[in-house]
């Protein structure tokens, strides 16, 4: 099958979890036989990756195009239309992406079936987000939906928030998301950091709450007295909010118990993830949150708010699944600094079996297999009714 898939942000570039979610379903596509395309913008690309050119990569054919701006992306739309002629299935990544609407819109005019995934975009707190533009947007896809596109969601959750938006009738698809699973790295004193820490991984931004994780280690007196300090990775992708940060440490006296480490990848990122005694998402709203299997897939437990779709960290006894306020912060992250040794390392063994049971993309790719031959399959059928008729 030749699948098209558009990304605005692309693996190796580290612009949210999209960016590695849509390059691991790539290369599991590719590995399965498939002939994969993907376009990309060149959005936070590293300098040494080549732009407006066609590279083979193990994800299959990839373009990262430059655009002269991330919102007029011109070649980028120009380079979906060439390449959608070709495709039997085009899978769109985003919703508010000016280009993904052109991309939808171009797909129908040339009869090809879309799978559409909004990627969290439509939580009702992003959707708070600049609000008025959302609307408008949201008003012209639902001038634009036709049988020919499918919504392709990662939680209940997220098909509820999309039918309420399109209506109950949307089509609408839910396939967890799932990633390469990296080596286990074994915790050690060599690699261990000291003192020990909780770690906080993905970008700075309002909707991730660390400032309720920052308040919460502030009422604690157990985390103030103990050895434990809070390592926060990510880049800062809102300049505004990282000031904010910087002014509550320094007020809640935490300055010499929280660190920022930056964007971290590859084996420093992993060593990170293996010998934190925690990884917290505080998150307002997450599809997902690439960060807990990452953090399970070492071993490490994780404690994610109510508002991911992290109920299964409570199931499993791999972590906790808590309201981001605080004090419900503080109470989560004060077990696991107290938790006894023995108990501590069932909870690691747990952790590490659950990632690998469910969230190994290529172990479960047969799941987006079926989903491209059925909406494939969906479309070829209302083209043959509309020639007879």
């Amino acid at each position: 099958m030749k699948i098209l898939l558009s990304a605005d942000c692309f693996y190796p570039a580290q612009m949210g979890g999209p960016s590695n979610t849509i390059y691991w379903l790539a290369k599991a596509l590719t590995q399965a036989g498939h002939a994969v395309t993907v376009i990309a913008t060149s959005q936070e690309l590293p300098p040494s990756v080549p732009r407006n050119q066609w590279v083979t990569m193990d994800c299959g054919r990839v373009m990262y195009t430059r655009n002269p701006h991330f919102y007029l992306p011109l070649r980028h739309i120009w380079q979906g239309w060439q390449a959608i002629s070709s495709a039997d299935v085009v899978h769109v990544n985003s919703l508010f992406y000016p280009a993904s609407l052109i991309w939808v819109l171009l797909s129908q005019w040339a009869g090809k079936p879309v799978i559409w995934s909004p990627h969290g975009e439509l939580n009702p707190v992003a959707l708070g987000i600049r609000p008025r533009l959302k609307r408008f947007v949201l008003d012209f896809i639902k001038q634009i939906l036709g049988p020919s596109i499918h919504f392709q969601v990662a939680s209940k959750e997220e098909a509820a928030h999309v039918r309420a938006c399109f209506g109950t009738t949307t089509s609408v698809t839910e396939i967890q998301s799932r990633m390469e699973l990296p080596p286990l790295v074994q915790p050690s004193e060599t690699t261990r950091l000291t003192p020990p820490y909780l770690l906080f991984m993905g970008r700075l931004h309002p909707i991730k709450g660390i400032d309720n994780l920052i308040r919460a280690l502030g009422a604690s007196d157990i985390f103030r007295a103990s050895d434990f300090s809070l390592v926060i990775a990510g880049p800062q992708t809102d300049s505004a909010y990282g000031h904010v940060l910087t002014e509550l440490i320094n007020q809640l006296g935490l300055s010499e118990k929280v660190s920022f480490v930056g964007l971290v990848r590859g084996p420093w990122k992993e060593i990170l993830y293996a010998n934190a005694r925690l990884t917290v998402l505080p998150s307002h709203a997450e599809s997902f949150g690439n960060v807990v299997v990452e953090s399970l897939a070492q071993g490490t437990p994780a404690a994610a708010s109510t508002n991911t779709p992290w109920q299964q960290l409570e199931t499993e006894r791999a972590g906790s699944w808590v309201a981001n306020d605080p004090e419900s912060l503080r109470e989560a992250i004060e077990k696991f600094v107290l938790m006894p040794p023995d108990t501590y390392h069932q909870y690691r063994q747990r952790a590490y079996k659950l990632a690998h049971r469910q969230f190994d993309v290529h172990a479960h790719i047969g799941e987006w297999e079926q989903l491209y031959q059925e909406i494939l399959q969906h479309t070829n059928h209302i083209k043959d009714i509309a020639t007879v008729n």
